[in-house]
């Protein structure tokens, strides 16, 4: 077996891709080491969290059910039950799970995140922050915790809070696209074009598929009236999402921006045919709805 095969390093790519919301590419790593090393719980709360990004409802009550078979007693395998439960929208049923995972063992800081992200989807935000803390409690280090009380804070409206905990995650993780596209999200709310522009380009930079940070990048480019430089990145964006009728949108407002009138109007007849309520739902993204919304 070439050390490239190592159950540990297909479970360092799988986590590597997780990390910028690649989620299609971390299963694949993950899949290839669950098939090498059936019985490894490490790492195992993670691909459970893939397969609930990719709604993969199938896959993971297996994975959750064959962990909790073989494992019952591993905070792992009740992170992958609470997280099938969380994707079957069973709230309490999740929670619960992650309750019991965190007793199991108290230093697990990520069954503290995933019992703050079931308080977030539940708009419970109290009791998200307060699980957030507790993950910071276990492992300083923990840097989804951080950014989990930053999109709490961002929610609230309070964007410093927001903003300065979206910073410590990054600083512990500096490469992570997501964090840096959140930065530059709360910049951009506060009015600082400039050095949002500077985030999204950055995370561009290190997630280059990334279609969401791709469209926020063009829109900031677009407000500081780089119609050049918003052309170019709408035209990849047009290929990484050429159904997302709100890239169509933005082009229409480029291409108006430029004078072309045709264009324009071709554009905004795309997007309107993609998504009739365009209209309303434009207003929104402007307010900042996001393409893809993600938790890691």
């Amino acid at each position: 077996m070439s050390h490239q095969n190592t159950p540990w390093v297909l479970a360092q790519m799988g986590r590597a891709h997780f990390e910028q919301a690649s989620y299609a590419e971390s299963e694949k790593f993950f899949r290839k080491m669950r098939v090498q090393a059936p019985s490894r719980l490490e790492d195992m709360e993670v691909y459970s969290t893939v397969l609930w990004h990719l709604r993969r409802e199938t896959d993971l009550s297996f994975l959750a059910h064959e962990l909790v078979d073989s494992a019952w007693l591993s905070p792992q395998a009740w992170c992958a039950l609470g997280n099938a439960w969380s994707l079957a929208r069973d709230h309490e049923q999740a929670l619960k799970c992650f309750k019991r995972a965190t007793q199991l063992d108290p230093k697990f800081a990520y069954a503290f995140t995933l019992q703050g992200h079931e308080h977030v989807t539940n708009e419970e935000y109290d009791k998200a922050l307060t699980a957030y803390r507790q993950a910071i409690s276990a492992d300083r280090r923990h840097y989804n915790a951080y950014y989990g009380i930053g999109r709490v804070q961002e929610r609230l409206g309070a964007y410093d809070k927001a903003y300065t905990h979206f910073h410590a995650a990054q600083s512990i993780n500096p490469n992570n696209a997501v964090l840096i596209t959140c930065i530059g999200t709360v910049l951009e709310k506060q009015k600082q074009i400039m050095p949002a522009l500077q985030a999204y380009s950055k995370a561009v930079d290190l997630a280059p598929r990334a279609a969401q940070t791709r469209y926020k990048k063009a829109r900031a480019l677009l407000a500081v009236g780089q119609l050049d430089a918003a052309q170019k990145e709408l035209m990849i964006l047009k290929d990484l999402a050429p159904d997302e009728a709100t890239v169509h949108f933005l082009l229409g407002k480029l291409y108006r921006s430029m004078g072309e009138k045709q264009l324009s109007v071709r554009h905004f007849t795309i997007a309107l045919a993609l998504d009739p309520k365009i209209k309303e739902a434009i207003e929104s993204f402007e307010d900042d709805v996001e393409m893809d919304d993600s938790m890691m």
